[in-house]
């Protein structure tokens, strides 16, 4: 929301009277405070205007999607890609690339870091994994003390926040852990909390010793740990790359590339708003905290939406109303998944499967993976159509419309919908993206299949598809003919 600052800086720059101008500058009250006047009566309206526009149920403003994603702790997170590099040694002599060498590809020119260290023999190639992420350290100084002190992170540009570790200078460096929204964090405890804004900027904010966390002091140094990266990279395209840094003599015969099918994760950008779109239509009690995680689908979909086309996660109730009682299903999670990358299926299911381990040590090795199942959904679109229209054209329309929106890979078919798709947001996709709908003339109706005798699984991957959706059109009952006579 505009604030008086600005509405005042805009009324200033138009000024276009050189006098008036001239005693703004001055300082003359009459035209120093009727500006500001005016500024405060348009920043008394703007929040007028703010709260008749909240948005309470359904979230679809990018501004009250990203406030959401501000209250909840979503973070403006990417995920570094990881693949194997081939080390080939031409050198007589064996050499040896430590961990933290960073190399980059010949592709984007983008930063590789090796994971470990590897040794390879005179006329050897050695394998070792690498990870597309740069390590920068920033020192910041507190400039005053005051109770949960917060300080932004400036990130590089073009890249993406991966990691953010944050410790003093003192002669035993204290690491400072990050306890979301202050939950479990002790006071005079070594911890901070990280959130974000409506920018998606990055924050870190310092305790307080009497409630949480510790508070800084004036002039205390701090060195915050970034690890960035650029989050999506195109894997099929990576082939050769070179050492950055050649230390060496035998380093200059060393040659490195990528090896053909070595991906082991691949990259992700933050989540973008349309993807916080959905998480905005959880409640806001969910998080990372296994005392308020009533809903572990949230957790995984949060970490892991950007990375799967499908997923789902459901509890011994559901899965006993969906597939019957079974002895061996007690005290246990189902978990169902679909990676967006082949190559990482499993990868991403032992990922999950680890991430609900720590928000509940109960489900320690208690989650169960099903097999994914593909189940298009049957969609009719009945409709009558004005003569100015053309019946085909918009049957095309209608199915690349809907394909679109709830197609396979798309965000809308990526959850489990037990109720099949909202038949009401599809009427009102249709009636506002399709003209030939928006005349006084024409009209359609939805329907779709019945679940009651069908009804759908977690593990059924619900989506429309060209063939899943029949659309029938008709001529409206005055078209054709001379319905007058004079």
């Amino acid at each position: 929301m505009l604030k008086q600052a600005d509405f005042v800086n805009r009324l200033i720059s138009t000024l276009d009277d050189a006098e008036i101008a001239e005693r703004y500058q001055a300082g003359d009250p009459l035209v120093v405070q009727q500006i500001q006047g005016y500024a405060a009566y348009f920043e008394l309206l703007a929040q007028e205007i703010e709260v008749s526009t909240i948005e309470p149920f359904i979230k679809t403003r990018d501004r009250s999607i990203l406030a959401d994603a501000t209250n909840k702790g979503i973070l403006p997170v990417a995920t570094p890609c990881q693949h194997t590099l081939e080390v080939i040694n031409n050198a007589a002599n064996s050499i040896t690339l430590s961990q933290g060498r960073v190399i980059e590809d010949s592709q984007g020119g983008r930063p590789w870091r090796l994971m470990a260290s590897v040794t390879v023999a005179p006329g050897q190639t050695g394998d070792v994994l690498v990870e597309q992420s740069e390590l920068r350290e920033v020192t910041y100084s507190v400039p005053l003390s005051e109770p949960f002190h917060r300080t932004p992170v400036l990130l590089s540009e073009g890249l993406f926040l991966a990691g953010l570790n944050v410790r003093d200078t003192e002669s035993t460096p204290n690491t400072y852990r990050h306890a979301p929204r202050w939950m479990n964090a002790a006071p005079l405890e070594y911890a901070v909390t990280i959130t974000t804004d409506s920018l998606r900027r990055v924050i870190v904010e310092f305790g307080d010793d009497a409630r949480a966390g510790r508070t800084v002091q004036t002039a205390q140094n701090f060195v915050f740990q970034l690890i960035e990266c650029y989050g999506a990279v195109d894997t099929p395209r990576l082939k050769d790359a070179a050492l950055v840094d050649v230390l060496t003599t035998d380093e200059q015969r060393v040659r490195v590339r990528f090896k053909q099918g070595g991906l082991v994760r691949a990259g992700a950008d933050p989540l973008s708003v349309a993807q916080l779109r959905l998480l905005a239509s959880y409640p806001a009690l969910y998080d990372e905290n296994a005392v308020f995680l009533g809903n572990f689908d949230y957790l995984a979909r949060q970490k892991f939406m950007t990375r799967t086309d499908y997923l789902a996660v459901w509890n011994e109730t559901v899965q006993e109303r969906a597939y019957g009682v079974d002895i061996s299903d007690i005290n246990r999670l189902h978990l169902a998944t679909v990676a967006k990358n082949p190559a990482e299926q499993a990868t991403i299911q032992t990922d999950i499967q680890q991430l609900i381990s720590r928000a509940d040590s109960l489900y320690d090795g208690r989650v169960k993976v099903r097999a994914v199942v593909e189940r298009p959904y049957q969609l009719i679109v009945t409709g009558r159509l004005a003569a100015v229209h053309d019946i085909d054209t918009v049957a095309a329309q209608i199915r690349g419309l809907l394909t679109g929106k709830y197609g396979k890979g798309t965000i809308a078919a990526s959850r489990w919908m037990p109720d099949g798709i909202n038949s009401q947001e599809i009427s009102t996709l249709l009636r506002t993206s399709i003209s030939a709908f928006q005349d006084r003339i024409s009209d359609f109706v939805v329907s779709s299949e019945n679940l009651a005798l069908n009804p759908v699984k977690p593990h059924e991957w619900l989506y429309l598809t060209n063939g899943s959706i029949s659309v029938v059109l008709t001529r409206t009952a005055d078209t054709g003919g001379s319905l007058w006579t004079l």
